[in-house]
Formats: structure tokens, C-alpha cells, sequence
């Protein structure tokens, strides 16, 4: 049995001064401005002595669609005896809030931060156990929780939040043994990731997206990167450390706006755009508010954008993606789910979105050359997700042999070094027409 560990920090939540009064009608508990106050108070504090403080975000990941089973006044109730659960399992120096959407804030302070993991555990396993009776049998509440500690560098409590989010998201990666491969000092990372967006040093490639059924446009996905140095870093390590400091949507609205003037240049109707969004963006509204602005004056080349989304990024920022569906739609901006299938039922989080594109995992098809199994499981999911109205994508393709199988399984679209490597210009030749062959 996991023996609880001591400190000898000590550190009190800040007291409730009247300034933020407001209490959730639904569940009793301060609600998201109140927890913020006290973390700022906290963030404060750690810059003037070394104190043992972490903020736990728990999502109830699937609660839409419980809510969807049981209807909307039994959902009520069902988040009441939530809130009570989490109340009467954490300590009783624990900061516990209610933030928008179907998440709860967590403030662990002294002994309780230092244990934050195995807390939060036994929260998560009493949570399940206690609400299991109350939901449909068919159905399995799922919850997650990301940690986040106090460090006296963190800039603000956007941070921390952003941290908890993104940890959260690595915990789902580690889930479905498909961790991000983080190789790069997280301090250096930063410290380059921050000079770059000083001096705007962020540059652009772009990838094209051949379609395998003419449709006489010409796709292209664009990378984001920073020019080579000794200290570079990859891609996905850029945008990591980004996530993980709140700068992922200062990226996003750069690269968008490099994409818009590079529409505006062109002015070819026939290019599309796929520009992969950090959950920075997602969980912000004023990302989209900024978006609407931006698209003021030149609306018309919306239609020309296609926002690329990881699945793990739906799953921990989908009681948001509603509303950002929503806005697409009437921006009409187009919307891709990348990484399709890495978790276990990736279907079951369709109904959430109002999605035009899927980006299949590259566990769905790496072996459809060798494994007449796994061919016939990407003909099925492929099926599926056209009987959805969605176009399929299949990415990360090295080997031209695989071309015509991935024909022969009526996928939409391909992509990946075997056709062409990101480069600096839109310089790719599309096919009108190719013959493919299939060998016995």
C-alpha cells in the first residue's frame, strides 16, 4: 500500500474576501474566477518563498454524452452527487471549484500537493465507483486529470492552466501507448520557442494532400518550424513546449495570418489550406473572436482554410468544441481530426463535432502491405467514416507500394514523403490522372 510522504511547506488558501462571491448553483462550489484568485495568490507566494502548491484540472470526459441518455435534468442531479463525491474524497484543505464546462479545479496545497498523484488516483477510482449506478449500463463515466505544480517561473495562471491541460493530454498519449517524443531540455525549448516568436523567426512548409478522387483542388498542409540552428527544434517538440506555456495560440493566429496573406497572393480558388491548431485555441473563445475579426475583410477566403485538430486534443477540449464548431460553421472554415484511431473508440466522439475531414493514425494502416487483417479493418473504418460524410485522409506515407492499396480501400487522400517532403513554396505538381497497380 502507497504510504502518504510529508512536508514542511506550508502555504494557506487565500481567503474568500468577497471580491468573488459566486457560488455554482448546480453543485454548491466556487466557480472557475474564484479558483483563479487563489492560484494568482498562490503563483504570487511562490516568488517570494519555496512553497509545495499544484493545480489538478479533472475533466468528466464523456459527460455530453451521458447527458445525451439520461437528459439534461438528470444530468444535473448526476454533476450535484459528482461535486459531493469530490468534496467529501479530498482533504479538507483542498481548494475545490466548479469550472465552465464539465470540469472541476483543484488547488492542492502542503502535504496534499506533494501527494497530488495518489489523491487525485483515489478521487478518480471513488468518482467511478460512486456513479456508476446512476448512468446508463451501456455507458462507463470516464474522467481524467491533469497536474500542473507551482513553480515560482510560471508566468501567470494561463500557464497553469495550459500545463494542467497538456499534461492531461499526455496522460491520454501514455493511455494509448503514443507518447509525444519530448527530446529537447524543457527550459532551452522555451528559451528558443520565446526568442523565435521576439524575433518572428517562425517560418512556414508546406506538405501537399493528393487526392486519390479528382476534385481539382490542391491541398496542402502547413508546417510550422524554426530555420536551422545547432539548438533547433523539431516540430512536434515546438509545439509541445508551446501548449505547455500557453503560447500555442500565439502560434496559431501567426501561421494563420501568414496563410491569409499567402491566399491573398495567390488568389487561386482552387487552394486549400490545412492548418494544424494547438488546444491553446480550442478552449479560448477569444481565439474565434479574434478569427471573425481577422476574416473581416477578406470572408471569402474562409472557405479556403481547413483547421487540423489531434484527436487527443478532442478528447480533452471537447465540452469546448461546440461553440468552436459552431463558429467554423458560420465562418465556414472547414475542420480535419488528425491522429484518427489512436484511442480505443475514436467513433463514439464523432456526434461532438461537426468534422469534413479524418486524419487516420498511423497505427490503422502501417502494416496493410504485410497484413491482409489489418487492410480489411481500413476498408471497414474507411466505410464507416464515409457513411459519416467525412473524407479520409492517410498520412505519413513512405512507400509509394502502398499507394494502390490505399486506393483500393477508398481512401480520400494521401500524403507524405513518399509523394513529397514539406518544402518552402506551394511547388507541387498534382496529378490529374495516374495509373496504379496491384500486384498478386
Amino acid at each position: 500500500m502507497n504510504k502518504l510522504s510529508t512536508t514542511r511547506q506550508a502555504v494557506d488558501i487565500p481567503a474568500d474576501d468577497g471580491l468573488f462571491p459566486r457560488k455554482d448553483p448546480l453543485t454548491g462550489l466556487y466557480e472557475q474566477d474564484y479558483l483563479s484568485k487563489a492560484l494568482n495568490k498562490v503563483l504570487k507566494e511562490s516568488r517570494r518563498r519555496k512553497i509545495s502548491a499544484t493545480l489538478g484540472l479533472l475533466q468528466l470526459e464523456n459527460f455530453y454524452e451521458i447527458r445525451s441518455w439520461v437528459g439534461k435534468s438528470e444530468a444535473d442531479l448526476l454533476l450535484g452527487d459528482i461535486a459531493r463525491v469530490l468534496k467529501k474524497t479530498l482533504p479538507k484543505n483542498v481548494l475545490l471549484c466548479r469550472c465552465r464546462h464539465y470540469e472541476f479545479g483543484i488547488l492542492l496545497l502542503n502535504d496534499s500537493s506533494v501527494n497530488a498523484v495518489l489523491i487525485t488516483d483515489r478521487v478518480k477510482l471513488a468518482l467511478l465507483s460512486a456513479v456508476s449506478a446512476s448512468i446508463p449500463a451501456q455507458l462507463e463515466m470516464k474522467c481524467g486529470v491533469g497536474l500542473a505544480r507551482v513553480e515560482s517561473s510560471v508566468p501567470s495562471i494561463d500557464v497553469m492552466f495550459a500545463r494542467a491541460r497538456h499534461n492531461l493530454s499526455l496522460a491520454h498519449y501514455q493511455q494509448n501507448n503514443e507518447r509525444p517524443r519530448l527530446i529537447a531540455n524543457p527550459e532551452v525549448a522555451l528559451n528558443e520557442l520565446m526568442l523565435a516568436l521576439r524575433e518572428n523567426k517562425l517560418k512556414l512548409s508546406f506538405q501537399p494532400i493528393v487526392s486519390l478522387k479528382e476534385d481539382g483542388l490542391a491541398h496542402y498542409e502547413i508546417r510550422c518550424y524554426l530555420p536551422n540552428t545547432p539548438a533547433s527544434l523539431p516540430t512536434r517538440v515546438l509545439f509541445d513546449t508551446a501548449a505547455n506555456n500557453a503560447l500555442g495560440e500565439d502560434i496559431d493566429r501567426r501561421v494563420i495570418e501568414k496563410s491569409l496573406n499567402l491566399l491573398k497572393k495567390e488568389q487561386n480558388d482552387s487552394l486549400r489550406l490545412t492548418i494544424n491548431l494547438t488546444h491553446n485555441s480550442l478552449v479560448n473563445p477569444q481565439f474565434l473572436s479574434w478569427l471573425e475579426a481577422e476574416l473581416a475583410t477578406c470572408s471569402t477566403l474562409a472557405k479556403q482554410l481547413i483547421f487540423q485538430v489531434s484527436e487527443i486534443d478532442v478528447l480533452i477540449a471537447q465540452h469546448h468544441l461546440n461553440y468552436f464548431c459552431e463558429k467554423l460553421t458560420q465562418l465556414d472554415i472547414k475542420l480535419c481530426i488528425n491522429n484518427f484511431g489512436c484511442t480505443i473508440d475514436p467513433f463514439r466522439y464523432l456526434p461532438l463535432l461537426q468534422a469534413h475531414f479524418v486524419k487516420l493514425d498511423v497505427s490503422r494502416f502501417e502494416k496493410i502491405n504485410i497484413s491482409s487483417q489489418q487492410f480489411q479493418q481500413l476498408v471497414d473504418i474507411t466505410s464507416r467514416l464515409h457513411d459519416s460524410g467525412l473524407g479520409v485522409i492517410v498520412a505519413m506515407v513512405e512507400q509509394m507500394t502502398l499507394l494502390p492499396l490505399l486506393w483500393q480501400a477508398q481512401v480520400d487522400f494521401v500524403q507524405g514523403y513518399a509523394l513529397q517532403k514539406p518544402k518552402a513554396s506551394l511547388c507541387f505538381n498534382f496529378l490529374k490522372e495516374e495509373t496504379l497497380g496491384i500486384c498478386d
